[in-house]
């Protein structure tokens, strides 16, 4: 009988030390495999840095490094001088993002040096007193525009930009001008960042 609860012993021992190597196996298997996903991670490219840097050799200028951080993270999909090249007083870069805002209007004043940061693809209209949201209707319908949100207890409607272009910002804004009777004025949907 004393051989066969040494004989158990022993196993128990046997289970115990295998049970201790499969468990120092396993844990070296999962830090080779998350240290090689790791090294995996570092040496790929950032895709937004390719994209950016696609952006810049076909004639887009980078972004200055005064802007915020989190502006460095868009893509770069349309660049341009205003009014034009040859007497700019604006660059314009659009963005694009993947989380937050997607679409957004980066402009530098030439003389200044200052950026404003803006939706791209929206204005907001400060109605009148008296005005309902509902009498913008034929404005937007004879620009092709399309009302995007509206709050009546501010007194506020977002409307589309009438393209994607660099200058559908201005050029929205002006083109609502003629109903300006309904609204106080329309600007661009400014965007804010913390410690502004």
């Amino acid at each position: 009988m004393e051989i066969r609860e040494s004989e158990r012993i022993m196993k128990n021992s046997d289970r115990i030390i295998v049970y201790a190597v499969g468990f120092l196996l396993g844990i070296l298997l999962v830090s080779v495999i998350l240290s090689r996903r790791a090294e995996r991670e570092e040496a790929s490219v950032d895709p937004w840095v390719v994209h950016n840097a696609e952006a810049v050799a076909a004639g887009a200028e980078p972004l200055p490094a005064g802007m915020p951080a989190s502006i460095h993270k868009g893509r770069i999909i349309d660049f341009g001088y205003l009014p034009d090249e040859d007497a700019p007083q604006e660059r314009v870069w659009l963005l694009n993002f993947d989380e937050s805002y997607p679409y957004v209007r980066v402009v530098e004043s030439v003389a200044s040096g200052e950026f404003s940061y803006m939706t791209a693809d929206q204005i907001t209209i400060h109605l009148r007193d008296g005005v309902d949201v509902t009498e913008l209707t034929p404005m937007l319908d004879d620009l092709g525009l399309r009302m995007r949100m509206f709050n009546r207890k501010e007194k506020i409607a977002v409307i589309g930009v009438l393209s994607t272009k660099i200058d559908a910002v201005p050029a929205t804004i002006k083109a609502v001008q003629p109903w300006s009777e309904l609204f106080n004025f329309a600007e661009a949907d400014e965007l804010r960042f913390q410690g502004q």
